[in-house]
């Protein structure tokens, strides 16, 4: 689990989330074909887990200052 969300591993390095196996996690995108969404990290954080922009930002930069 990372970030909240409980994932598996599926074939082609993809990740599956385990309550919704329509929601796929790959590298630097994910796409969730029954909502018609996608993206990529900074996307993810702000749509699915629902962080403001900036804080999503620090989190995925951690401590690194960012401009």
């Amino acid at each position: 689990m990372k970030r909240g969300l409980k994932l598996r591993e599926r074939p082609a390095q993809n990740l599956e989330r385990l309550d919704d196996q329509d929601f796929l996690v790959k590298d630097s995108y994910w796409r969730w074909p029954e909502r018609n969404q996608a993206g990529n990290a900074i996307a993810l954080f702000v749509t699915v887990l629902g962080h403001p922009f900036h804080d999503a930002k620090r989190q995925i930069l951690g401590s690194q200052t960012v401009l």
